[in-house]
């Protein structure tokens, strides 16, 4: 019994490594035309299509924030929108200690006039 314990102590924490590697999304084709935008950038004339939320973890803080901006378009991009409109922004540690950053992107997707 008492090694069963301290096996389990042992292969806790390389469990836990393994929930937090690095999750980078991938931009789907098609999503090269969408816009993403904070709120004082929003085009005028749009509609929401619906909640969107990007999340992405690395360890390189920029790569971690591509890939949640990339989330974003492929989730506005399914909505069939052309902008993709940040109002929660938030980056983090993943967890106590670790050395991966994850960032959470929340807003809207938005189908908007383009300006001409």
């Amino acid at each position: 019994m008492k090694t069963g314990y301290v096996l389990f102590l042992v292969t806790l924490p390389a469990l836990a490594n393994c929930a937090y590697s690095e999750k980078v999304v991938k931009a789907q084709p098609g999503t090269m035309e969408i816009k993403v935008v904070k709120v004082d950038d929003k085009p005028f004339n749009c509609k929401v299509l619906g909640d969107i939320e990007g999340r992405s973890r690395s360890e390189d803080k920029d790569k971690a924030r591509t890939g949640a901006e990339n989330d974003l378009k492929n989730k506005t991009l399914g909505l069939k929108g052309n902008y993709a409109l940040i109002e929660t922004d938030r980056s983090n540690p993943s967890s106590t200690g670790s050395s991966y950053t994850e960032t959470v992107l929340i807003g809207k997707a938005l189908k908007c006039e383009e300006q001409t």
